[in-house]
């Protein structure tokens, strides 16, 4: 359980999409635009995915850089003891491709970084846990921030897509070829995407200003290697666990998953209404817009939820249009929302059963500065 808030120093994150900053994205998001594109020739098998990410062929690595760079001059205005968080479900698998004897993977990616950036702090720590890696690398980050283990931390989340990735799911029958509705009715899966994503923490007291994480938890359902536990036991737990102590009453609204796959979707539902009764808080994804940017989604996420957060305006859900009966949720859909700035809940699941949630407090907007 957190025993204090941890400050959100700063959150940037770039999407493969033109490398779109979170500047410019969030325009993007709360106009309901989908960065989509259809993108046949990722070299799966069959054309069944004709929706798959704004592919740009860029490695992990210039995604990670694009994030990190812009927030190494605020990063080194902190001082004392730090550690690198770097999430990534597969890190850099473009020189693989190329050459099996290539370096590559989380270790490759970390290397790269720390060329670029020899301002990097020198204890490392990878963290490749399906689509909850970033969003654990925060809650390990947070806590280590919080037992004074560091005095600060630099969390890293990227991933790209190749035609390695964009195979794994087609074999899984996961793909949209339509293109991803999350918590819609007729959702029929997801959308690949990829983007790199950053944030510093520290103590709250460091950074007044800046919102904050006032509660995490996470579980793990041990369902099964890719499928979530149905009954979304697991996933209420890890939003137990974040929400311990808070006014449930008080959490503005939700930045779910929202991976439009049919299982994930309803699990998600099923959960929020174990935690919080018939009657959940408004929910909002992002999914739809730029795709599931795997180990980077967690921590886009955050930052768009602290965002949220401080400005009380929430993005309508690109793609949803009706909701299910059964479990129904109010979905923010067609426009944005205006909200009272407050918490705002977030919450990821991934494969082996994996489940994280965080709970973001306002900062003073404009944020980032």
């Amino acid at each position: 359980m957190p025993r204090g808030p941890i400050a959100i120093a700063a959150g940037t994150c770039a999407i493969a999409h033109g490398l779109m900053p979170v500047d410019d994205l969030m325009p993007r998001l709360l106009a309901g635009q989908c960065l989509l594109q259809p993108r046949p020739h990722l070299g799966l098998a069959a054309p069944a995915c004709t929706f798959a990410p704004a592919f740009s062929g860029l490695a992990a690595t210039t995604l990670a850089r694009a994030a990190l760079d812009p927030l190494m001059p605020l990063y080194a205005t902190f001082t004392g003891t730090a550690a690198l968080w770097l999430a990534s479900t597969k890190g850099e698998m473009a020189p693989w491709l190329a050459n099996a004897q290539a370096p590559h993977g989380l270790a490759a990616l970390v290397a790269n970084l720390a060329k670029s950036n020899p301002g990097l702090p020198q204890t490392r720590r990878l963290v490749s846990n399906a689509c909850v890696s970033s969003a654990q690398a925060v809650i390990e980050a947070a806590e280590s921030v919080q037992d004074g283990e560091f005095a600060r931390a630099l969390v890293v989340g990227a991933d790209a897509v190749t035609p390695f990735v964009a195979q794994g799911f087609h074999s899984l029958q996961g793909l949209s070829p339509t293109g991803a509705r999350p918590f819609d009715a007729t959702r029929d899966g997801l959308c690949l995407g990829e983007a790199g994503a950053a944030c510093v923490l520290v103590p709250a007291q460091a950074a007044p200003r800046a919102p904050r994480l006032v509660g995490w938890g996470a579980s793990n359902d041990a369902n099964h290697i890719s499928g979530p536990s149905r009954d979304g036991s697991g996933l209420a737990l890890a939003m137990q666990r974040a929400l311990a102590g808070i006014d449930l009453s008080s959490i503005r609204a939700i930045c779910g998953h929202g991976t439009g796959t049919v299982y994930n979707d309803a699990m998600e539902a099923r959960a929020f209404h174990a935690v919080f009764g018939p009657s959940p808080p408004p929910v909002f994804g992002i999914k739809g817009s730029i795709g599931h940017t795997l180990g980077a989604a967690g921590l886009i996420e955050v930052i768009v939820s602290a965002q949220v957060a401080t400005t009380g305006l929430v993005p309508p859900t690109v793609g949803f249009s009706r909701g299910e009966a059964e479990f129904a949720l109010d979905v923010v859909h067609g426009s944005p929302r205006q909200l009272s700035p407050g918490l705002v809940l977030t919450t990821n699941s991934g494969f082996g059963g994996m489940n994280t949630a965080l709970v973001i407090a306002p900062g003073k907007a404009p944020w980032p500065a």
